[in-house]
């Protein structure tokens, strides 16, 4: 019994190791924001923007130097000026939301998506 339990400790501590996802949050409060996400390689691509401010850009590339196998990216932006760009490249899924909201006058928001995959490719903008 007391093998076994070695085994399976040991077990999931290689498991557990072996997984190689890129996973990066950014959060970003202040007058001016940027951001400037490049996630490659044959693994899970997964992306998280969030910026406040006056003006806003963010830049998300997942796979397109080397493919993939999944991608996730999600933008939130609120701000004066907004804009938001999202490149995706997988052997599987890929999967975008961008989410603008405008701050201010009237809503000044722009948003781009890109995406080449194998299996499906799900993009949602929703602009304010």
């Amino acid at each position: 019994m007391r093998k076994l339990i070695l085994a399976s400790v040991a077990l999931i501590a290689l498991t557990a190791g072996a997984r190689a996802d890129n996973t990066a949050t950014t959060f970003q409060i202040g007058v001016v924001n940027g951001s400037s996400v490049n996630q490659q390689g044959h693994v899970n691509d997964s992306s998280t923007t969030t910026q406040v401010g006056l003006a806003n850009g963010a830049l998300t590339l997942q796979g397109t130097t080397t493919p993939s196998l999944n991608n996730t990216s999600s933008v939130t932006q609120v701000g004066a000026a907004n804009a938001a760009i999202t490149g995706q490249v997988a052997t599987g899924n890929n999967t975008s939301g961008i989410g603008q909201f405008s701050i201010g006058g009237p809503p000044n928001n722009f948003a781009a998506v890109g995406q080449i995959g194998g299996g499906l490719n799900l993009s949602s903008i929703v602009q304010h």
